[in-house]
Formats: C-alpha cells, sequence, structure tokens
C-alpha cells in the first residue's frame, strides 16, 4: 500500500502502478473497446439501427428493400412516419413488431405509411426524408407481392 508513493512496510510502492500499467497494455483502453464492440454491433446490423421484427417472409422483402433503394427509413436524426402513426395510434414510442407478424399486416402499414408521406397533414419538416421514406416503402410494399 502506498499514499502519495511512499510505501508501506511489507508493500513496494511500484508494484501498482506496474501491474496496473501491464494491464492496460495488454488489454487495450477503453476506447479502443467501445470502438471495437461498435465495430462489431453495425456490422451486424447494416445500416439499419433500428430493425423491426416480423415473420422472415417480410423481413426478406424489408431487405430487399433496404438493399435495392438504399434508404434508412429510421435513421437517427430524423422522426419517421411510421413513428408519428404509432404514436397518433395511441402508443408509446415505436415497437419492433409495429409490421405486424404477417405478410397482410406489414402490407396494411406499409399502405397506411405511404398514404400519410402522400396525404401529410402538415408540410413535412424534412421533404427530402420523406421522399426517401416515400420510396422506400414503396419498394417494401412492391417486394411483398
Amino acid at each position: 500500500m502506498s499514499i502519495s508513493g511512499i510505501g508501506a512496510v511489507g508493500y513496494p510502492a511500484a508494484g501498482y502502478e506496474i501491474r496496473k500499467t501491464e494491464r492496460n497494455v495488454t488489454g487495450g483502453n477503453f476506447a479502443d473497446a467501445v470502438n471495437k464492440a461498435a465495430t462489431r454491433n453495425e456490422a451486424s446490423k447494416g445500416t439499419n439501427a433500428f430493425r423491426p421484427e416480423s415473420s422472415d417472409e417480410v423481413m426478406q422483402a424489408w431487405d430487399k428493400a433496404l438493399a435495392e433503394t438504399g434508404v434508412n427509413p429510421f435513421p437517427m436524426n430524423r422522426i419517421s412516419t411510421a413513428l408519428v402513426l404509432h404514436v397518433e395510434s395511441g402508443q408509446q414510442g415505436l415497437s419492433s413488431t409495429f409490421l405486424g407478424d404477417s405478410v397482410g399486416s406489414a402490407k396494411s402499414m406499409a399502405e397506411k405509411i405511404i398514404h400519410r408521406l402522400e396525404n401529410p397533414l402538415t408540410p413535412a419538416a424534412n421533404p427530402d426524408f420523406a421522399g426517401q421514406e416515400l420510396i422506400f416503402y414503396k419498394k417494401f410494399l412492391e417486394f411483398l407481392g
């Protein structure tokens, strides 16, 4: 044990510092660990931070629409039309199951989103993003069949 570098009897003053340095060197630092974890998470998620949950058929259509349009319908800096519709229906936040568990329920939700985008209640705060959402959901609906 040491206090301000002064060692107590039987304890080496520098032992703790050496051991601490060795752990930091071999284990890396916190920033490196966070960056590695973030990279792994982003690679597993692709470009879409929010991923809905639904049947395999619906998710295949979702993935095809993402790949073909390159549009992320849930960017971190925008409020999506899906979220707005979800909140308007009296629910808090956007559940990952907002598409439902069938092709029919996913088609219904996509149609509602498209209708709102084509007939907004107020002008879009970000018309470019609204246009991208419209492209994505039309392609998604097309892939749903």
